[in-house]
């Protein structure tokens, strides 16, 4: 596995690995019907061409995790980090013991990769001779291509790509051919970068199950679909929208140098000679010479308000425009009156 000085660093052509990706696997005759009340996006609508964001959330719309949500055959599969999909995946079991349904960690029957560049998607033809490169759907939603061996979806990070899942044997065949053609590969932790300077917010550590997902700016990746009806937290987010309840959003930053970051650590705000908390980290990617973090902090930020780490106060940094607008939009849901 290569290493990286930093994300400016990464060639034309390259793979990673996503070895700290789970893959939460759902199958069974009401794993529609269960997961529908339990995600904030519609399953009802999702079909084997489509991958949609998705947040999973508490009762009180605190969320647990947020991922990639996919259909392949028979299974509903989500991918999300190992922190928020340990805690998802035991909320779901908890729940779902009364619904026909099997939810496993699919991680040993699946791997996961991020490939990029048109040499690296040439080594996907052998398993998915029609796939391309489209861009998402004008609804935001990313386009899957399937096979026996396995799906794959172009993601909308600012670094294009595409993510891989594939069952072992393909997977090994994929990886020796990366091998064979001298292809550079990296370890996760790109890729959590490049997800981080796209301001794809992730909870990690402490902050899982600290957030409404709109918090993390999931609405703004066609992540919540407010008219779809009843799921965990459904209260909670659809408040937060229509009362217009939401004064946080995560940010992105960059800093230079491989420094020791947590999520949960404090990031303090400079106002005047004086400096106050501002919020909290969610995600952190660490490469040879630089350290990316998001952190959730007032949504009227700037990225001209200096920020630092509290715990290591020399280490200033001020966060990146986000790449979407935050802003909700006036909903078209009609309310009833009695």
């Amino acid at each position: 596995m290569m290493s990286l000085k930093t994300l400016d660093a990464l060639p034309q052509h390259y793979a990673v690995t996503l070895g700290n990706t789970m893959i939460i696997s759902l199958e069974g005759e009401q794993a529609d019907s269960y997961l529908q009340g339990q995600l904030t996006v519609n399953i009802n609508k999702l079909d084997d061409k489509t991958v949609r964001h998705y947040a999973h959330c508490d009762n009180k719309g605190k969320t647990w995790s947020t991922g990639y949500l996919a259909r392949f055959g028979s299974k509903i599969l989500l991918l999300t980090n190992e922190d928020a999909g340990a805690r998802t995946l035991a909320e779901l079991n908890k729940y779902g013991v009364f619904s026909k349904v099997d939810i496993v960690d699919g991680s040993s029957e699946f791997n996961a990769f991020f490939v990029s560049g048109t040499e690296a998607v040439a080594l996907l033809s052998k398993h998915f001779p029609d796939v391309s490169l489209n861009e998402a759907d004008s609804d935001g939603s990313l386009i899957s291509y399937q096979s026996e061996h396995g799906l794959c979806f172009k993601t909308d990070t600012a670094q294009q790509g595409y993510v891989v899942v594939l069952h072992q044997q393909a997977s090994d065949d994929v990886t020796a051919n990366i091998a064979k053609n001298g292809l550079p590969c990296y370890s996760q932790s790109v890729f959590d970068a490049i997800k981080i300077a796209s301001a794809h917010a992730a909870v990690n550590g402490s902050t899982v199950g600290e957030y409404v997902p709109q918090m993390l700016n999931v609405h703004a990746l066609n992540a919540i679909d407010f008219d779809k009806g009843c799921y965990m937290g459904q209260e909670v987010v659809a408040r937060t929208r229509f009362l217009g309840k939401n004064k946080r959003a995560a940010f992105s930053f960059c800093i230079d140098g491989n420094v020791e970051v947590s999520a949960g650590d404090t990031i303090e705000k400079q106002l005047g000679d004086n400096w106050r908390r501002a919020g909290l980290v969610t995600s952190v990617a660490r490469l040879d010479n630089e350290t990316h973090f998001m952190a959730v902090l007032s949504n009227d930020t700037t990225p001209q308000d200096l920020h630092r780490l509290a715990d290591n106060e020399a280490v200033t940094c001020y966060p990146y425009a986000l790449p979407y607008s935050i802003e909700q939009q006036a909903s078209n849901i009609v309310k009833k009156r009695r």
